[in-house]
């Protein structure tokens, strides 16, 4: 069951700008949807929600986080990162990258402002390398995002 925004939406597109797969769809100061064929659980939306309408799949109407600077970010563990390039492939904001390093990198975030804490980083690495700490994700180790780089868990 997906994230589900309820009739008290304002329709303000905050949640739109912040999802990161486009599951949510809607017109200007009216209700919008979330497509449950798309959305992967992330919880970004209810991070940004003014009217704090977006429901988890748990019927959980989560508190908005006011500042961006607050919501939750990936750390990378250089040790067990391999540099196989997963999570700045996926990231749908361009916030991580493989830094300088002659052979592999490893991951880092470099664009934090643009990171809206959608875990997917977290969930494509193989290795274990991300933690996306205090994320609202209920798509941990979501197989669609799994089969997409042809590995299992």
């Amino acid at each position: 069951m997906p994230h589900l925004i309820t009739e008290r939406c304002i329709g303000c597109t905050a949640c739109v700008k912040v999802c990161p797969v486009e599951a949510i769809t809607g017109v200007n100061k009216e209700l919008h949807h979330i497509n449950p064929a798309i959305c992967i659980d992330c919880g970004a939306c209810t991070y940004v929600c003014p009217e704090e309408c977006i429901e988890n799949p748990a019927g959980i109407t989560p508190e908005r986080i006011r500042r961006r600077t607050d919501w939750p970010k990936p750390e990378i563990i250089d040790e067990l990162c391999t540099g196989c390039n997963f999570c700045v492939d996926i990231c749908p904001f361009d916030c991580l990258e493989l830094d300088d390093r002659a052979f592999g990198g490893i991951a880092r975030l470099v664009d934090p402002k643009a990171c809206v804490g959608c875990a997917m980083c977290e969930e494509v690495c193989a290795k274990n390398a991300i933690i996306v700490k205090d994320n609202r994700s209920f798509s941990v180790r979501n197989p669609r995002l799994a089969s997409a780089y042809s590995y299992s868990r």
